[in-house]
């Protein structure tokens, strides 16, 4: 007999079999036994949250000999075929290969028979927001005057995407992500009756990377059953994965906040030796991040963890400061968008990460620097003006350029705002000088011309400047440079340690 995978096997027959979605079995089941069943339904929600499942057990509600009921007798013939997916009387559409228009005539031609074994005739059409405007069109004058035996259910994952004529015609019940606790439940359930073990730490990292998807949460459980056999470790799912573990996440984010580079590198290029993905790490390291602000501001008991795990992260907290926290919140968040499209992934994590360590290393110089910045710019009392104009226009510029370097994460952010095709090259540049023609140069690297050309495209450039002028109150023109070694840049240890990355 061919092997059932354990999502299809352990899929919901009942309402009483779902797993969270309270709201939505309570609406369903008065529904049917108030007779005030609608003709039209959206299901909205992510992947795995029952949308399809629910759609089936209303069929079988809607057709059951005993029914309409609300608790379908599941053995009857009607059960038996929508369970198997042999009822002509529920027909299921997958949106994504049937898309046309072509498609949607036709469902409109069948619509008109009436159900040949059943009550209803239900259309489950899946992933609806894929259809084309003009099946949405074809669609719309079915919805409008449907037949008295035809029940519409869509299921989409993208409702924004569904037209506001199709939507308004149907009664919307939006699933939610399904609780951790609730995961883990059934995911024992299903381990117990198969017969195999988990420890409590590995199937609280399966339940947690389902992200609140009971799909994806029981297809990882299936793999490492395939895996690991009838006894599942925690190690075993760290191994599954490539995920960054417990302990490497605690060690990594002290490296991080105390500008430990070479125990930091260190630790990654162990995690990564082992197995793990560079953007695997960054996605853990974002998530603990995240976690150790909720620990910070005092929401632990939000984040559905172990009391182990809580306490732990409120004792690394407490030797941390919000500002910090959040400020490399924000470079891993950066990390993680350019290594979507950067050829090398592990090369942008390194550099972040030592760019988060530098910068945790250099506040005081930044913050006197900054000092500095505001205090060159101050009007100085006329007897104190040099009697030379060309000393005074280099003083001017070097001011001009201080205070834009103390400033530049903040244009950063508002770039990031108006143009992220613009933010995304300024972000591959420094801040070089103020030239002879009052301009600031932005340098970049040789083989970064890409970004220097995108820079000087006229809409990123107006979004840099307004950033610019808005960040620190003056009209700048910008322009970029290629650097050929000549000058020399800020921060030049990390252009050195990105010249050997990229070279070796």
């Amino acid at each position: 007999m061919n092997y059932i995978s354990l999502y299809r096997k352990y899929r919901s027959q009942n309402f009483d079999d779902l797993v969270g979605q309270k709201h939505i079995i309570q609406t369903l089941k008065n529904a049917i036994t108030g007779n005030r069943i609608s003709h039209a339904y959206l299901f909205t929600g992510p992947r795995g949250t029952g949308k399809t499942s629910t759609a089936r057990i209303f069929a079988k509600a809607l057709n059951c000999k005993e029914g309409p009921t609300a608790s379908p007798c599941l053995k009857c013939d009607q059960c038996k075929k929508i369970r198997d997916g042999n009822a002509v009387d529920v027909i299921e559409i997958d949106a994504a290969s049937n898309r046309g228009i072509d498609e949607i005539r036709d469902l409109r031609e069948k619509v008109r028979y009436a159900p040949i074994e059943g009550k209803y005739k239900v259309y489950i059409i899946d992933e609806v927001h894929m259809l084309t405007p003009e099946a949405f069109n074809a669609l719309l004058k079915t919805l409008e005057e449907p037949p008295s035996h035809v029940i519409f259910i869509l299921a989409t994952t993208e409702p924004q995407k569904v037209p506001i004529t199709i939507a308004s015609r149907c009664q919307r019940l939006d699933f939610e992500r399904i609780k951790l606790s609730e995961v883990k439940e059934q995911l024992l359930k299903i381990a117990k009756a198969e017969g195999f073990t988990i420890d409590e730490k590995a199937l609280d990292a399966v339940a947690r990377s389902g992200e609140g998807s009971m799909r994806d949460s029981i297809s990882l459980l299936d793999q490492l059953v395939s895996f690991a056999g009838n006894s599942i470790t925690f190690d075993d799912v760290v191994t599954l994965l490539g995920s960054a573990d417990e302990d490497m996440l605690f060690d990594l984010s002290d490296a991080l906040h105390n500008g430990a580079d070479a125990k930091a590198l260190d630790l990654l290029r162990k995690g990564i030796d082992e197995g793990r993905s560079a953007p695997q790490v960054a996605k853990d390291l974002i998530n603990h991040f995240r976690n150790l602000m909720f620990a910070k501001v005092g929401a632990v008991d939000s984040l559905e963890l172990t009391k182990e795990y809580q306490q732990r992260l409120l004792a690394q907290a407490n030797g941390m400061d919000i500002e910090s926290i959040k400020d490399i919140l924000r470079a891993l968040s950066r990390a993680e968008l350019d290594m979507r499209w950067h050829p090398h992934a592990r090369l942008v994590l390194e550099v972040a990460l030592l760019e988060v360590m530098q910068s945790r290393g250099t506040t005081e110089v930044k913050a006197e620097a900054k000092k500095e910045a505001v205090n060159m710019v101050r009007p100085a009392p006329a007897a104190a003006i040099p009697a030379k104009a060309p000393e005074v226009h280099h003083v001017d510029a070097d001011s001009r350029i201080v205070h834009i370097k103390s400033k530049w994460d903040e244009i950063l952010a508002k770039v990031k705002k108006q143009s992220p095709y613009g933010f995304v090259s300024l972000h591959e540049g420094e801040p070089v000088e103020i030239n002879g023609k009052g301009r600031l140069v932005i340098g970049f690297k040789k083989g970064y011309a890409f970004h220097k050309e995108r820079l000087d495209e006229e809409r990123n450039k107006a979004a840099v400047e307004s950033a610019i002028k808005e960040v620190i109150g003056e009209d700048i023109g910008i322009e970029g440079a290629i650097m050929d070694g000549k000058i020399v840049k800020p921060q030049v240890s990390i252009d050195l340690v990105r010249e050997v990355f990229e070279g070796g």
